[in-house]
């Protein structure tokens, strides 16, 4: 069924992208001891809302930026998610959580490959990018958190995340790391950036 889980509940995000962020790392110690999930998958640049796409395990999901806060802490919500073949009332129903007019829908259904080219190619907003990740999920302070290797074309990156649904979650590990909470960079700018250096 098209849309949000029922136990997706808004979060307060903060994430950091760099070539190597072993020192950080280093100071997660043993929560980081996970072992690290490979994926491949799809992501939606979005020029024209704040808003954020990706194609993952066969499916389509959505997340929107609610809000950012006055120490930088973004809070997105899971906004729309269902999987491949989609049809074109569905996908109208995604292109609305991502505020974004999609281009005239002249088939029934869609499976990913006719997606990204008859849909994705042909709307101005969206840019679809490949990742391929390595991730390490674990708990660190009371959050959720990721340590993920990644690989954007050519440019190899690393990225750390924490999230909660209390903001002083966030922040207290933040403080804990020694880190900078206004220096929160997310996902998909994180791939622009990435784009970018590739250029």
């Amino acid at each position: 069924m098209a849309g949000p889980a029922k136990n997706d509940a808004p979060r307060w995000e903060w994430r950091s992208f760099g070539a190597d962020l072993s020192a950080i790392e280093a100071k997660i110690g043993l929560s980081m001891q996970a072992a690290p999930r490979r994926s491949e998958e799809i992501y939606l640049l979005n020029s024209a809302t704040p808003h954020g796409a990706k194609i993952r395990g066969g499916a389509l999901e959505v997340k929107r930026l609610l809000r950012v806060d006055r120490d930088g802490l973004e809070l997105w919500s899971p906004a729309f998610r269902a999987a491949f073949p989609l049809s074109a009332q569905t996908l109208t129903a995604a292109f609305a959580a991502l505020a974004v007019t999609p281009p005239g829908l002249e088939a029934k259904d869609y499976d990913c490959g006719a997606f990204l080219a008859e849909v994705v190619s042909r709307c101005e907003a969206l840019r679809a990018v490949r990742v391929k990740k390595a991730r390490r999920q674990f708990v660190f302070f009371e959050c959720a958190a990721e340590f993920v290797r990644l690989q954007i074309g050519a440019v190899a990156l690393e990225s750390f995340a924490v999230e909660s649904a209390e903001p002083a979650r966030v922040l207290q590990a933040l403080r804990e790391l020694g880190l900078d909470s206004r220096l929160n960079v997310n996902f998909p700018k994180g791939v622009e950036r990435a784009i970018a250096l590739a250029a």
